[in-house]
């Protein structure tokens, strides 16, 4: 087979559309990638498609990343079932209420905690959806949009903000290939490329305009508010089976105080601003759950843990398909997507067209799956040479590839920050998506325009 992928290097591009027209039929996103996985690794190892597949599977928990997101996922999970259970939520809950009176309200209340929960897109998209969405349920606003809002604020504001370790890695890169020269000061650097972040930007400030109702609802979130009108929003048999995982529960213990929520949050987000390390953030925050609710009596040690490995559990659907997208990823790495891509975009990429045609491939390339920050390291070697050669602002070029990639990581229907957030809320990736795929649209093409004026004109 590797001879014949030698002879048609377009075939490597076969297994994503096949991807993509199955889940636009389906609308099923695991079912989805085992069939394109299936078929890529038909693709590389022909007729030992298995053996490939478990060598892709091995090399996917090798590498580390996945053992990273499986730590990750399952501390935070435990983490939110025990504020849960503990009742923190609850009593966070009733303290917000009091100043939420509407729908519009109650997603500026959102809006808000995204930014301000700023130092990781993964305390964002796991920690929002489980505090507002009773919230946001009394006021009749549809889950899939309050996913959305927490989406569009997790890497966006990250990305944005020179403190994160989005920001260390960005920084890396433009160190490495010259944007930026060694020893020289991070934070002086990254806020010469922000302002040339458009897509964050847009993407921000369309979730706020949504959360306004200043934008128009079009597409499966129009329907989700006419069905929330009518009576009629639920899940279907099949989204309820593939959502069972999550049970929701929610006991609002009458003892329950608000520092029951506040203060492991807040050991989150500070031990985390402080150490850049997010697992020990999260383990400490455990510690404090731990001693706020068992120490002082409102749980047993027994309902703690069994409060922990719930959480757990909820965590096992999307950790399977976040496993199956990395493993995609590997065997399309292997028969040589990614070269290839790489290699029929590079000779268009030429003047001012730059930024706009690296913002648009990195954000094709990763909202079909490539890892975004796998996707910065591919890009970066190839355009921000040829920016320097074209006498193009290099900082734009690096905030173009970094726009590419937030698009993509954000608007993929199967990449971790879409299930994140979808499991958040408790509803299917696949409506979460869908549901915000227009807006995410929207802002690509006014980033397009943008680039490709300021490409020009700088």
């Amino acid at each position: 087979m590797e001879a014949f992928i030698e002879a048609y290097p377009f075939m490597t591009v076969l297994p994503l559309l096949v991807m993509l027209v199955l889940v636009i039929i389906t609308k099923k996103i695991f079912e989805s990638i085992i069939i394109a996985t299936a078929l890529v690794y038909i693709l590389n190892d022909g007729l030992y498609f298995i053996t490939g597949f478990t060598d892709g599977v091995y090399e996917v928990f090798a590498e580390g990343t996945y053992p990273w997101i499986v730590l990750m996922l399952t501390l935070f999970g435990a983490l939110i079932a025990i504020l849960l259970r503990s009742g923190g939520l609850g009593a966070f809950k009733r303290f917000a209420a009091r100043y939420i009176r509407s729908e519009r309200s109650s997603l500026i209340f959102t809006w808000v905690l995204g930014i301000v929960l700023f130092i990781d897109d993964y305390i964002n998209n796991l920690g929002i959806g489980p505090t507002v969405r009773d919230l946001t349920d009394e006021h009749k606003v549809p889950r899939e949009q309050v996913a959305f809002t927490v989406n569009c604020l997790g890497t966006p504001v990250c990305a944005l903000v020179p403190l994160t370790a989005f920001a260390v890695f960005i920084f890396s890169i433009m160190q490495d290939y010259g944007v930026s020269a060694e020893g020289s000061n991070m934070l002086t650097e990254y806020l010469k490329v922000i302002p040339f972040m458009f897509y964050p930007i847009a993407i921000i400030l369309i979730s706020l305009l949504l959360s306004l109702g200043i934008l128009p609802r079009t597409g499966s979130l129009r329907k989700y508010y006419l069905q929330i009108k009518n009576g009629t929003y639920s899940l279907s048999e099949s989204e309820l089976k593939e959502m069972e995982s999550g049970e929701e529960i929610d006991l609002d213990a009458e003892n329950s105080s608000i520092l029951d929520f506040i203060l492991p949050v807040l050991v989150v987000v500070i031990t985390m601003f402080i150490t850049s390390d997010l697992v020990l953030s999260v383990i400490l925050a455990l510690v404090t759950a731990f001693i706020l609710t068992v120490v002082r009596k409102k749980l047993t040690v027994t309902e703690f843990f069994e409060s922990f490995f719930t959480g757990v559990k909820d965590m096992i659907y999307i950790l399977v398909i976040v496993l199956m997208a990395f493993v995609f990823i590997e065997g399309l790495d292997r028969i040589g997507f990614s070269d290839y891509a790489v290699e029929t975009i590079t000779p268009l990429l030429t003047g001012g067209a730059i930024p706009v045609l690296t913002f648009i491939s990195v954000g094709i390339i990763a909202f079909l799956g490539v890892d975004y920050w796998a996707v910065m390291l591919l890009f970066a070697p190839v355009a921000i040479p040829l920016a320097d050669v074209f006498s193009v602002n290099p900082y734009m070029t690096m905030a173009a590839i970094v726009s590419g990639s937030v698009f993509g990581g954000t608007a993929c229907f199967f990449a971790e920050q879409n299930l994140m957030c979808a499991q958040s809320v408790h509803r299917p990736p696949m409506r979460v998506a869908l549901c915000g795929l227009p807006y995410s649209i929207f802002g690509f093409i006014v980033t397009a325009i943008a680039y490709l004026i300021a490409g020009f004109v700088m």
